[in-house]
């Protein structure tokens, strides 16, 4: 009976000792977790399945319509386009979820290029470049502006990294993640440098030379 109890108070001394640890060296047992806690994560559509997981520290700030034009001029397409945008914040970092449709049926997305990166269970075009808060470049003072609006303080700079999906040729799909940084890539590219467009007749010349190929 006496060495039920030995063992018994032994295993209680055991367990405070690792309950402590995990308050005084949260990096062992995760970033801010209590030992036996998981950290929780959502998961946050971007468009159809595709869809990405923040933790649970994350915050929704809002939604923003941020407006794009083609680099051509297409006949019977108004203007602007917008990018549907969705914005989370967490200790100065920001995932940005947007996308977009075509206001045309006769000009495509030309397809993505190096769609080779993992992440979130899909395959994703990655750029990267870093953004100056006061940037002159359209589409990102768009973004850092209606991150300003809602009380949110600012680094000097965001090293900005895009992942971007297409879809059926007419909609582009896109994560942007924020994080602060300092100083400025040389060329900021904006939505329309990365994503032209091709006209609906050169997509089914092209198809028809690929059905042809033995």
């Amino acid at each position: 009976m006496k060495r039920l109890q030995r063992g018994l108070f032994w295993f209680l001394i055991c367990c405070a000792a690792i309950v402590g640890c995990s308050k005084m060296l949260p990096s062992m047992f995760g970033d801010d977790a209590m030992f036996g806690e998981d950290v929780q994560e959502r998961r946050e559509v971007v468009y159809g399945y595709i869809f990405i997981n923040l933790s649970s520290s994350f915050t929704k700030l809002g939604t923003v319509e941020v407006s794009w034009s083609p680099a051509i001029t297409i006949l019977g397409m108004s203007l602007p386009q917008y990018l549907s945008t969705t914005v989370y914040e967490n200790d100065g970092t920001y995932y940005l979820t947007q996308w977009t449709q075509l206001g045309t049926d006769i000009y495509y997305f030309e397809p993505l290029a190096n769609e080779t990166a993992e992440r979130w269970g899909n395959s994703w075009q990655r750029t990267s470049f870093t953004v100056p808060v006061n940037t002159d470049n359209n589409e990102y003072r768009q973004y850092i502006e209606y991150i300003k609006q809602q009380g949110q303080s600012l680094p000097e700079s965001f090293a900005v990294t895009v992942y971007a999906k297409r879809f059926s040729g007419r909609i582009i799909a896109r994560v942007l993640e924020f994080t602060p940084s300092t100083g400025a890539s040389a060329s900021i590219p904006q939505f329309n440098q990365l994503y032209p467009l091709v006209s609906y007749e050169t997509v089914k010349k092209n198809e028809i030379k690929c059905d042809v190929i033995p």
